[in-house]
């Protein structure tokens, strides 16, 4: 018997060839390491996913406003206001209830201040409306510097203005969060004794009001601001 590549000569051609073409299949095992594995990986890539959106996207930071007898100097004690200050991207949004319609030669203006050196910051100039709530939009063509601001402050500037500092007409200000000065301004407008006196329908209105503005302040992030409201400045 003779033996061709350790192979029998009786055995048949077909039978020798399918042999030889028969190749080794490795199938893959899904085990459940490679499920873990598999899992962590997808958690990390959302979790990145998440961050990244959450770094990019600016909370605005909310200051409420109002006449405070020990501080303003101008303007009716009822007026009050809401801003949302957003400082990475030059953003700022308010809305005021009771503010008066100016003449021609007076202007609003809005002011970030440090409440120890009375150093303050610009944010814009804007003018009351006929209706009760005065809407403001401004966009800063750079980001608001956070340098130690703790006051928010809208003062009556006279126009043209020749001092680039605050007037002595304070209308209403507001203390930004977790800072000192919140605490010496809380509550913002509550009736106090002593030589200021207020009406009996005060409390009701600054209230009403206050109510009103949390409302749009919390509305406001969600309201795109009109393009042409947001280049003036």
């Amino acid at each position: 018997m003779r033996w061709v590549d350790g192979r029998s000569v009786l055995e048949e051609p077909e039978t020798i060839l399918g042999r030889e073409r028969t190749r080794v299949v490795i199938e893959p095992v899904l085990t459940g390491w490679h499920l873990l594995i598999t899992s962590l990986l997808l958690a990390i890539a959302l979790w990145l996913w998440v961050s990244e959106r959450l770094q990019a996207e600016a909370f605005p930071v909310r200051v409420i406003l109002s006449y405070v007898p020990t501080v303003s100097t101008w303007g009716p004690s009822q007026a009050t206001g809401v801003a949302l200050i957003t400082f990475s991207e030059g953003d700022v949004r308010a809305d005021f209830v009771d503010l008066p319609v100016l003449d021609g030669g007076n202007r609003y203006a809005l002011w970030l201040m440090r409440s120890k050196t009375k150093e303050a910051f610009l944010l814009g100039k804007f003018d009351a409306k006929e209706l009760p709530v005065t809407h403001v939009d401004l966009l800063l063509p750079d980001p608001i510097p956070e340098d130690g601001w703790d006051m928010l402050l809208v003062t009556v500037e006279p126009e043209p203005d020749p001092d680039p500092g605050p007037d002595s007409r304070w209308v209403l200000v507001g203390a930004l969060p977790g800072t000192p000065v919140e605490l010496e301004l809380m509550p913002p407008a509550l009736p106090q004794t002593g030589e200021v006196r207020h009406d009996g329908a005060t409390p009701p209105l600054v209230l009403a009001n206050l109510m009103v503005l949390i409302l749009l302040g919390l509305l406001r992030p969600w309201r795109p601001a009109p393009a042409e409201a947001r280049r003036a400045r």
